[in-house]
């Protein structure tokens, strides 16, 4: 899909908006009718502006529902029918304009509003098919009788887990009618098959397949699935598609033993509501918790099982008394971040399938716990509270919780050692545990734009204003750690080095490393030419014509190129070089070749914009004979899986000996077309581009 026409289908995803105005319009415009024709009163002029509007509704509705067509999560052969019913409802929406104007012709108007409602009403229920799915007004369920299992010891793990759970959750987006990404969700064998990005499955390493790794990702992230306005998966269902796909259980759909893995069977029987069936709470007690301020989420498909966070700062006693509504139900309560105390707290003991209890960043203290001895939790967050040493250690001794945290609470060091003692794999306080990704501390932030320098050149970093946290970095490559100097004010670069940093704070989880190169200029260039014909112009940013024609200095002018995407200014683009399915060739004059021992050649990697590393870059050097003679070469391989949302920016750097050969010719081996590989199936059979923003010979 080119650029123009993802314009296109972006503005057709308002058709699901427009077109409820035809909808109302026409209904209101027929109650109208039958006043006027019934009761005799005259409402000619409201009828007439009625079904003008109403046809200028279908007109919009009916051209931007084309747009959305054009998206290729779409598949025209299912739209059709709804497709010509929409044509057909617009048309006879224009016909009754029409007819309305003619005298006489009352009773064909009637007839032809008649049935331009039974087109509508067409109309309307396949769209609903489409978004929906074929069965969404099925009434099987109404009548359906749960069955009554008294033992599981096997089951059709697709069948009965994963489908259900991909129906939930999933196939609204991934079905016959609509196939976000050219995935289809609904068939297994059409889940084996992939989509557009490759294989769901990583048979080598099964948490790096997609499907595994998505549903991991952060909400915030694009390939989160499912989407963040979509309802989410639960823990539970979660550990079910990944045992599903760790155990390999997905290479082929038959039956599954449960007896000889005890986890798996009681998260199977959870997830099918087996066993111990609890009612589902009444609606207006849910509708009242709702206003009261508690967000509600099912726990599983059919378990009538409740999980409920506080979403308002204060909370008071009897909205808590209000929970007890539904005791039965609750397993997930979350009260973090709010107001909640110990005189709230003696709700408590009356839940008694409550599983998961959050309360840190509240102002309770040992009180609360007192009334959790009985409870049968798997997880207490006690992070930020007042609980001290004798709170922990009386509901350790009583119905310890499979985990608790309880970083910075009134515990000191000596007293975590003994807890620890106590209760080694059950309490964390918030070093390496599982509390590490509220704990992890951020990544140290670079201040220098440029990492080519001449002389000298002076490494800053944004210092972190939370106390005691410190920078601690190396220079020769090495991985640094608290032993590592530690940054305190700029210093001075005189060489060439590989600078890593981590943030790293006593009680939290280290940062991520970060790992920048900085090169000094050796100045050795004499001169260079470009072989390649950069008098081309394209149309690659804002549908402008654009050149790199005059662009070769910024090869060896010392600054990194700007970040840049497909839409990026023409000023930032001016910061690259760029060929387009050819290799990128130069020829270099040096000054001292026995002074060099490595090339470096800076590129971008943007899937968007068609750009991708070369397969290959090889240096050349020129013999006495005049004939160029390899030197060293690098292979780069496809990378793995890229985003294409992001710009990679990556130095590639060969070690060389010239060999007293003061005139090379380098050359970047382009693709051409994009790699035959499940990543770039997108854009399969389209021209690839290398971008290049500096050489750096030292």
């Amino acid at each position: 899909m080119d650029f123009a026409t993802e314009i296109i289908a972006y503005i057709g995803r308002f058709h699901p908006l427009v077109l409820h105005l035809p909808i109302g319009s026409l209904l209101m415009t027929f109650l109208l009718l039958l006043v006027s024709r019934f009761q005799k009163v005259p409402l000619d002029k409201a009828i007439r502006i009625g079904i003008d509007f109403s046809f200028a509704g279908a007109f919009f509705s009916a051209l931007l529902g084309y747009f959305l067509s054009l998206d290729s999560a779409y598949d025209f052969e299912a739209l059709k029918f709804h497709f010509w019913a929409g044509i057909i409802t617009l048309l006879l929406t224009l016909g009754l304009s029409i007819v309305h104007r003619m005298k006489n012709k009352e009773n064909l108007f009637f007839g032809g509003f008649l049935l331009t409602l039974v087109a509508l009403s067409v109309t309307g229920h396949k769209g609903a098919q489409i978004t929906h799915g074929d069965d969404f007004l099925s009434t099987a369920e109404l009548f359906e009788t749960p069955p009554v299992l008294v033992k599981i010891d096997s089951l059709d793990y697709y069948k009965e887990v994963v489908h259900p759970i991909f129906v939930d959750k999933c196939i609204s987006c991934h079905n016959a009618n609509k196939s976000k990404s050219e995935l289809r969700l609904d068939r297994y064998d059409l889940i084996l098959k992939g989509g557009e990005r490759g294989s769901l499955f990583n048979s080598e390493n099964t948490a790096e397949g997609r499907l595994v790794k998505y549903i991991e990702l952060p909400l915030e992230d694009k390939l989160h699935m499912p989407p963040k306005n979509k309802s989410q998966l639960t823990q539970e269902e979660k550990w079910l598609l990944t045992h599903w796909v760790n155990s390999k259980a997905y290479l082929e759909q038959k039956i599954v033993s449960l007896d000889e893995d005890e986890l798996l069977k009681n998260k199977v029987i959870s997830f099918l509501g087996v066993g111990d069936k609890v009612k589902p709470a009444d609606r207006n007690v849910l509708a009242q918790l709702d206003a009261a301020g508690f967000r509600i989420k099912p726990n599983a498909l059919h378990d009538n099982l409740l999980r409920l966070k506080y979403l308002k700062k204060n909370i008071d006693k009897q909205q808590i008394q209000a929970l007890a509504a539904v005791k039965d139900q609750l397993v997930e309560l979350d009260l973090s971040h709010t107001n909640f105390n110990d005189d709230m707290a003696t709700a408590f003991s009356n839940f008694p399938r409550l599983k998961i209890l959050r309360m840190d960043n509240t102002p309770i203290g040992d009180t609360t716990l007192s009334y959790l001895n009985a409870s049968n939790l798997e997880l207490l967050n006690l992070c930020n509270t007042k609980v001290s040493y004798a709170g922990i250690k009386n509901i350790l001794t009583q119905s310890p919780p499979k985990t608790i945290y309880a970083w910075n609470t009134e515990i000191d060091q000596s007293q975590k050692q003994q807890l620890a003692s106590i209760a080694p794999s059950i309490i964390n306080f918030g070093t390496s545990d599982l509390f590490s990704e509220e704990l992890r501390l951020g990544a140290p932030e670079l201040l220098n734009q440029n990492t080519i320098f001449e002389d000298s050149l002076s490494i800053a970093f944004d210092v972190p204003k939370v106390k005691d946290i410190n920078i601690h970095y190396t220079l020769d490559g090495s991985p640094p750690d608290k032993n590592s100097p530690i940054y305190k004010t700029p210093f001075p670069l005189v060489q060439s080095a590989t600078l890593k940093a981590k943030s790293i704070k006593k009680g939290w989880k280290d940062s991520e490393t970060v790992e920048t190169p900085f090169f000094k200029k050796s100045n050795q260039v004499v001169s260079y030419a470009i072989k390649n014909d950069l008098s081309p112009t394209f149309s690659i940013s804002h549908h402008v014509n654009f050149t790199f024609e005059g662009n070769e200095s910024v090869l060896f002018d010392g600054k990194k190129g700007e970040r840049v995407y497909r839409g990026t200014s023409i000023e930032h683009g001016k910061t690259w070089l760029g060929v387009v399915e050819e290799d990128l060739e130069l020829v270099v004059k040096i000054k001292s070749p026995e002074k060099i021992n490595h090339i470096t050649l800076s590129l971008l990697e943007n899937l968007d914009m068609r750009t991708v590393f070369p397969k290959q870059i090889a240096v050349y050097g020129k013999s006495s004979s005049g004939q160029y003679e390899i030197i060293k070469t690098l292979d780069i391989p496809v990378q793995d899986h890229p985003d294409e949302r992001i710009s990679y920016f990556k130095d590639f750097t060969l070690d060389i000996n010239l060999k007293g050969k003061d005139e090379l010719m380098i050359r970047a081996v382009n693709h051409m077309k994009f790699p035959d590989a499940p990543v770039y199936r997108k854009w399969k059979k389209r021209n690839t581009w290398i971008f290049i923003d500096e050489i750096i010979i030292w």
